[in-house]
């Protein structure tokens, strides 16, 4: 036993001996958080879903829309279910159904209210909504631009950018597309990491 103690004794001698522990506190100094991620709801290209004809061959824009806002929310599994269950056109009140057949918890407004929009940017969800005559994309937030507010789409006919629209101008243009918008309650993706110290020399 006693041997033990000595050995374990030498053994705590050699660390600290050997720098282990800090012969000084280590200084840093806090960075500034960089500025909010623009747009929120950020998917990466990759990720982006192309519209698809189905088997009435109509366009799927719904639920292409649909499975980007899902894969924003980290709902992999049900976007790629999603993606091979349904097809074609789609209305709100269908939607809606086989969301809650999914057991999906989600918002909505058939009015064209952007505190909706203002929401879904502040917590980072971004929405689907009718955007463009008969037409469904993926609303991924506000963007601040040269002292103007735009609205930034994803079109599934048009995956890899995002399109900007004044938000007067948008959100008087959705009302006339029906102004329905579509939010599921999931928490996003993180955001981008960014170095929060530095160590001072």
């Amino acid at each position: 036993m006693k041997g033990f103690l000595r050995a374990f004794i030498a053994a705590g001698l050699l660390l600290f001996a050997t720098g282990c522990l800090p012969d000084r506190p280590v200084q840093v100094k806090p960075l500034p958080a960089p500025p909010a991620e623009q747009p929120v709801a950020n998917l990466p290209s990759q990720l982006h879903q192309r519209n698809w004809t189905g088997g009435l061959n109509q366009g799927s824009c719904v639920h292409a829309s649909l499975v980007n806002h899902l894969r924003w929310l980290n709902l992999f599994e049900l976007g790629e279910r999603w993606r091979a269950t349904y097809s074609d056109g789609e209305w709100d009140s269908r939607l809606r159904s086989r969301l809650d057949a999914a057991d999906t918890d989600y918002s909505y407004t058939v009015k064209a209210d952007p505190r909706f929009l203002d929401w879904a940017t502040a917590t980072r969800r971004g929405a689907i909504l009718w955007w463009k005559p008969a037409h469904c994309c993926t609303f991924v937030g506000w963007v601040n631009r040269d002292g103007r507010q735009y609205a930034a789409i994803l079109d599934n006919n048009y995956p890899g950018r995002f399109e900007l629209t004044p938000r007067e101008q948008f959100v008087r243009l959705w009302a006339g597309y029906g102004g329905f918008a579509l939010t599921v309650l999931e928490d996003p993706a993180s955001s981008l990491p960014y170095p929060s110290y530095e160590v001072i020399e």
